[in-house]
């Protein structure tokens, strides 16, 4: 009885004095969608410049969905709804890295198909073939040599991702 109760102890105070680092925590679509906008200078847009109706009282969130709404960049996930603290899966991140890219002008051609990939058929058809060309262009890593559409996306890796934009 003793030893288990050191041993609850010991999780306890292990959870409480050990949180999980934030570089490990999943990324919510609206973290990734600031990124993008901060990475643009964050302009002001009007908070209501878009159809999302679950961003109210989210100021800063509401504009940069605005920006990304305006510029084609973002969308939601059906019924005028952006799901901001919904954490963002690989699919939805390599969607906003290609559309980010042809937003800057950059060339986002994939020369070979899809359907070449071991997990191509796991891909929601909104996300196309983005998850192969962002994994194909070095934008995002594979995943044991898989797409894993729907993983999330840690903090980390979003700002790796995000930092790559910028070379």
């Amino acid at each position: 009885m003793k030893k288990t109760y050191l041993f609850c102890v010991s999780l306890l105070l292990a959870f409480f004095l050990c949180p999980i680092r934030a570089a490990e925590a999943p990324v919510t679509r609206s973290d990734f969608l600031l990124l993008l906008w901060e990475d643009r200078g964050a302009v002001p847009y009007d908070i209501t410049a878009h159809p999302f109706t679950d961003l109210s009282g989210r100021d800063a969130e509401a504009q940069a969905a605005a920006w990304a709404w305006a510029n084609g960049l973002a969308n939601g996930v059906g019924g005028d709804l952006f799901a901001p603290d919904r954490p963002l899966t690989r699919e939805e991140c390599a969607a906003f890295l290609r559309r980010y890219d042809a937003f800057l002008g950059r060339d986002i051609f994939l020369p070979l198909g899809p359907s070449l990939c071991n997990d191509y058929e796991d891909i929601s058809p909104w996300a196309q073939d983005d998850l192969y060309w962002a994994c194909i262009t070095g934008r995002m890593d594979w995943l044991e040599n898989r797409l894993a559409p729907l993983s999330p996306v840690t903090r980390k890796e979003a700002e790796e991702y995000f930092t790559a934009l910028s070379h």
